[in-house]
């Protein structure tokens, strides 16, 4: 091959020499009721004062399905000798036209290079396409579930597969289905363990096709990486007799996870490294939602590979959380027991992942909860070691405080607190939290609470009795005892709770953004708080999101074992969790519901959630 080829790229032809350049200009566009087209030729090719091919003109053709393949292919719009704008009068306003244009030289040589190509109305690409797997424990079997949503102005969607790569046109791969409207098809024809490639060709009523990228989406399908879950019956009254595990679930047969006072914590059969099945991972989080650097779990100071971490950097551009993965879940109650279970999978489409949506709807693969309590820096509500914590500010100021981090920062919510108090339910078998993980910072004697990083040094779960050192459940102090924290998704309007579970209205819900009125929230019917508030949760409200507190007629040592407080006149937003000297009321399950927005207090506080948008 000659210099100038390599210097060019082009192809030397057998007859004539090597093939002109690529168009310097073609454009088509509609212009009034036909289409104009504007094409520049091609230079010559000259080295070193030396032309190496002369070019003649080119060739425009054009196709109403898909671009002409070469100088033969479709219908021939105009051979051209100079550089011209025309208007192709064979054309429509509305019609999809596919053009192509083949320069070529004095010696014949064409140049059918793709770059020379232009469309004019080709329908857009598909408004939305996923898939996902899903396992059907009921048969044992795994099927796709492919979301497909039409462009406007389509006639309809040629849907694709293949096992080796992105079917690249209609005809491309195996035949999957057509659509003529919005859909969720089931592909049930797949094998657990090999990935399939699934694209969508949009086309219009005159043939036209959109055949790019975007309209692509592959997914691997998989059983599941873990299957776990409770039975609850409410009515009995034993906090650990109530709870067993059932036949169905990976976990059956293991031992409950709990805190040796005085020593360790015993993690049973739960013993999960950080990021495996559910459990979280300490990290850094940018304001943008990314991972800087994982932390040490058994020593937040440190970096998970070695080195200083910024856990205690206030100059850090971002906060301490627990990463979670996406955990679905399923919720239902019958014959009195309420069930509870959880999976890395979907094993129909009636389980739910409600803490993994990010503020447009869309599903995520990771959330984050707050390591440390909400302090003030620079009016900015942190998760930083080493703080004051933020107290005395009403919701309002909290809200803002934690939303000056980002847009996708907001205080805690209610969904993931909800997921968590169902998973410590699991993991100790009990609905007792206090006996099994620790009483928290809720002693009488205790006169205010510690600051932010007392615990760095206690693995994810850690708990003492003595009512002084606090609780550490999945990498989070103090996630009851020492200050009642603010929680999101949750009112108390005239004795009516409502709830949101995402911050958009994935959940049903008819308003975007939390606010503290609970106007456009979901009504949980039959959920009128009752009893005496300020005794002991004895029942509470099953919801396909999870069980609400109803009745404070318990005890100290059955059912929930935890405080529920509240107020049926006026607008009430949650409170959760207990304060340092609140005793047996605080726990997991501890509600307060008899405060307005506007109360602010020396015991009451906040702290942050974050779920970054879902990347494209």
């Amino acid at each position: 091959m000659a210099e100038e080829d390599l210097i060019f790229g082009k192809n030397r032809h057998f007859f004539g020499g090597i093939e002109p350049s690529n168009m310097q200009n073609f454009t088509a566009a509609i212009e009034g009721e036909h289409v104009k087209i504007t094409a520049q030729l091609p230079a010559d090719t000259v080295i070193n004062g030396q032309t190496l091919c002369t070019v003649e003109g080119a060739v425009i053709r054009r196709n109403t399905t898909d671009y002409p393949k070469d100088e033969f292919d479709g219908e021939e719009v105009a051979i051209i000798k100079t550089s011209t704008t025309f208007v192709d009068s064979e054309t429509s306003a509305t019609g999809t036209y596919y053009y192509a244009a083949f320069p070529f030289t004095t010696q014949g040589v064409y140049n059918r290079n793709k770059a020379n190509r232009v469309v004019v109305n080709e329908p857009e690409p598909m408004e939305e396409f996923s898939a996902k797997s899903v396992y059907v424990s009921s048969s044992d079997t795994v099927k796709v579930e492919i979301t497909a949503k039409l462009p406007d102005g389509v006639a309809g969607a040629v849907i694709r597969k293949s096992t080796t790569g992105y079917p690249t046109s209609e005809t491309d791969g195996d035949a999957l289905t057509t659509i003529t409207a919005d859909t969720v098809y089931t592909d049930t024809n797949v094998t657990v363990g090999t990935t399939y490639y699934y694209s969508a060709f949009p086309y219009t009523s005159t043939g036209a096709y959109n055949r790019s990228e975007a309209n692509r989406t592959s997914v691997t399908p998989k059983k599941r990486d873990y299957l776990f879950g409770y039975d609850l019956v409410k009515s009995t009254s034993s906090p650990s007799g109530r709870v067993s595990y059932p036949d169905d679930v990976d976990n059956a047969n293991f031992t409950p996870a709990k805190m040796n006072f005085g020593g360790s914590f015993s993690y049973g059969d739960w013993n999960f490294a950080p990021g495996e099945k559910f459990m979280p991972r300490p990290c850094m989080l940018t304001y943008a939602g990314v991972v800087d650097h994982y932390l040490n779990p058994n020593d937040y100071t440190q970096k998970a590979e070695g080195g200083a971490s910024k856990v205690a950097d206030t100059s850090f551009g971002g906060n301490a959380m627990m990463e979670w993965p996406k955990i679905y879940t399923k919720r239902w109650e019958e014959g009195g027991v309420y069930h509870f279970r959880c999976s890395d999978t979907p094993q129909d489409e009636s389980w739910e992942c409600w803490s993994n949506y990010d503020r447009l709807n869309n599903q995520i693969d990771h959330f984050y909860t707050p390591i440390y309590f909400g302090s003030n820096v620079s009016s900015k509500l942190r998760s930083i070691s080493g703080q004051a914590n933020m107290v005395s500010q009403n919701a309002t100021t909290e809200i803002n405080y934690a939303k000056a981090n980002g847009s996708d920062w907001y205080t805690e919510v209610l969904a993931d607190r909800l997921l968590i108090q169902d998973l410590l339910v699991m993991m100790g078998k009990s609905t007792d939290g206090q006996t099994v993980f620790g009483s928290g910072r809720s002693s009488s004697s205790n006169s205010s609470a510690v600051n932010t990083g007392t615990m760095n040094s206690r693995g994810l779960f850690w708990g003492s009795n003595n009512g002084t050192d606090g609780v550490k459940v999945f990498g989070m102090e103090h996630f009851w005892g020492n200050l009642w924290r603010r929680t999101a998704g949750w009112m108390n309007v005239n004795g009516t709770q409502k709830v949101k579970l995402t911050r958009g209205t994935k959940d049903g819900s008819t308003v975007s953004d939390y606010n503290t009125d609970g106007n456009g929230y979901k009504t949980v019917s039959g959920a009128t708080p009752s009893g005496s508030s300020g005794g002991y949760i004895n029942s509470m409200k099953t919801e396909g999101f999870g069980r609400i507190p109803v009745t404070a007629s318990g005890s100290s040592s059955t059912f929930e074992a935890d405080g529920l407080y509240y107020n049926n006149s006026g607008t009430m937003y949650a409170i959760v969790g207990g304060a340092w000297g609140d005793g047996l009321h605080c726990g997991p399950f501890c509600a307060y519901l008899p405060r307005t927005p506007s109360v602010s207090g020396s015991a009451f506080g906040a702290a942050l959630s974050c779920k970054p948008l879902a990347t494209a």
